[in-house]
């Protein structure tokens, strides 16, 4: 038993030991840019990974959601680190700014991703309301989740409000999710 134990846990977190972030530190600007490139690739890599892992398990009808929400995510994150580009510019942490924002965007869905296919990874989020709640919520996470819904309905981004859409008919499809939990979830990981 202990065995099986340690094999699923090497299976499920092997993607994440792999993974070798770079910690950007240093005064050169092109320096701290390419770090921060660097390490966008590397998200990226592990994203494509999980997804073609994600596809390859689905029925058809989830894969055209997956495929829906993912097009959907590569607009909005395209469209949201070109505006971190574009506050900055013209200074010289633009760049920076747009390496990182892809990061750590990718990063995200990555996360994201690892959920849809084996239901691990939601209780980061409840975890996260739980401490948000206490301090603002008298503790009740219902109300924090209920604003965080309540966030994404005013949303005018129709990139984010359509992937918010697929991913979450797939995450209610895949992992039995509730509608306005992984609503919340998408809301309080949002770049």
């Amino acid at each position: 038993m202990k065995r099986n134990l340690l094999v699923v846990a090497l299976v499920v977190f092997m993607p994440e030991i792999s993974m070798a972030y770079t910690a950007c530190t240093g005064g050169v600007t092109f320096d701290l840019e390419a770090c921060a490139k660097i390490n966008f690739e590397e998200s990226d890599k592990y994203l494509n990974s999980n997804y073609k892992s994600l596809f390859a398990t689905l029925s058809e009808g989830d894969r055209d959601v997956l495929v829906k929400a993912q097009r959907k995510w590569v607009s909005y994150k395209e469209s949201t680190c070109q505006g971190a580009y574009d506050a900055t510019f013209p200074g010289e942490e633009a760049g920076i700014d747009k390496w990182s924002c892809l990061d750590q965007i990718t990063r995200a869905r990555k996360r994201e991703l690892e959920y849809l296919k084996s239901g691990i990874g939601g209780d980061e989020f409840f975890r996260a309301a739980d401490i948000v709640s206490k301090f603002y919520e008298h503790g009740k996470r219902e109300n924090f989740i209920s604003k965080l819904v309540k966030e994404f309905s005013k949303d005018s981004d129709s990139k984010w409000r359509e992937y918010v859409s697929n991913n979450c008919a797939l995450a209610i499809s895949r992992v039995h999710d509730q509608k306005d939990q992984c609503v919340a979830r998408q809301e309080f990981y949002k770049y």
